[in-house]
């Protein structure tokens, strides 16, 4: 007996797509989903910097349509709820926005923004979001996401460049 042939890898993939038991919960798993990614993000952004964390985001992005695309094989579902690897990486853009500081209250409420702003585009899909969700398969899954994710970045961004306060971004950059 062949333990990973095609139908079973598809089905490991699909559960990855739905960052398994996550995706299952009953009420909001993409909420549910974002504060975990907060939480991962937020450490690998400290742990390893700038430069790595974003090749991260691109490479999970990536990874993320094909899991996607195996779940839309296995299920037949256009943009199913249980899928929740879309709002990792959404949320995981959203993350480049927290603030530089030292102080830990201050970045708490930095991610509860960055959290918050992400949630809101997720679930509203205002202008161009609505329109990526509706491209075809494993693109149609993760770009509205992601988009919602870097309309969250601008926006804390520019709100926090309002106010003179250097994002981690920012202050890789300089």
């Amino acid at each position: 007996m062949q333990i990973f042939n095609k139908n079973n890898t598809l089905f490991i993939f699909a559960k990855l797509a739905e960052v398994y038991p996550i995706g299952k919960v009953k009420i909001a798993p993409g909420t549910l989903a974002s504060f975990f990614a907060l939480i991962i993000g937020y450490y690998l952004l400290i742990k390893f910097g700038v430069a790595l964390y974003i090749a991260f985001i691109f490479i999970f992005i990536i990874s993320g349509y094909f899991l996607c695309e195996a779940h839309i094989k296995i299920y037949k579902k256009k943009d199913p709820g249980e899928v929740v690897v879309d709002e990792f990486g959404g949320q995981f853009i959203a993350i480049l926005a927290t603030i530089d500081t030292d102080n830990n209250l201050h970045v708490a409420l930095s991610l509860l923004i960055s959290f918050l702003l992400f949630r809101f585009f997720d679930i509203t899909k205002l202008g161009p979001i609505k329109k990526l969700e509706n491209l075809e398969g494993g693109l149609g899954i993760m770009a509205d996401d992601i988009l919602a994710g870097f309309f969250a970045f601008a926006s804390q961004s520019a709100l926090l460049t309002y106010l003179n306060i250097p994002i981690i971004l920012k202050s890789y950059m300089s």
